[in-house]
């Protein structure tokens, strides 16, 4: 099963520089943070934000195309959480396509597919054991442990949004960015 879920925000930290999507269920408080580029932040962000760029972004230019050839982006899921070995994971994900009666699953880093999702309207869905693995309480939600208090100090450091042009950052391995 999946949980629905819509961007919360999107945002760096000042001290590292690293960039992170919340993604919230519609019927929970909990949230999921992914770490992504500095690119797909930007891209997620300019979207959300309802902004354009002066030239196309990659995933607006992802988005036309799949327009243009008359493909519907219906739904996109977070569908793993892999161990990179390093203490961290990364977040797999898949962005679904409607092309006439055929139904297309395309394998995507989850950065890429929530670009293209806030892009074109499409659903956001989680797998339920992504979602129970990776979510986090927010505060006063009375889930109170020393991991949720390490995570909400870590989200208090976070401006709301990202600022100044992204750096080109790689998704390679070991990378803690989907």
């Amino acid at each position: 099963m999946y949980v629905i879920c819509a961007v919360e925000s999107v945002r760096v930290h000042s001290l590292t520089g690293q960039h992170v999507v919340f993604l919230q269920g519609r019927e929970s408080e909990r949230i999921v943070p992914i770490w992504i580029g500095a690119d797909q932040a930007h891209s997620i962000a300019m979207s959300i934000a309802g902004l354009r760029s002066e030239r196309p972004l990659t995933h607006d230019l992802m988005a036309e195309m799949l327009a243009k050839l008359d493909v519907e982006v219906t739904r996109i899921v977070v569908k793993d959480l892999v161990d990179d070995g390093q203490g961290s994971g990364v977040f797999h994900g898949s962005v679904f396509l409607q092309a006439g009666e055929r139904e297309i699953e395309v394998d995507s880093r989850a950065s890429d597919a929530i670009a293209l999702a806030v892009r074109s309207g499409a659903r956001i869905l989680v797998t339920d054991e992504v979602f129970d693995r990776a979510s986090m309480a927010p505060e006063g939600s009375g889930e109170d442990d020393s991991e949720i208090a390490l995570f909400k100090q870590f989200i208090e450091s976070l401006p709301e949004e990202p600022t100044g042009e992204p750096k080109r950052e790689a998704d390679g391995p070991g990378d803690p960015r989907s």
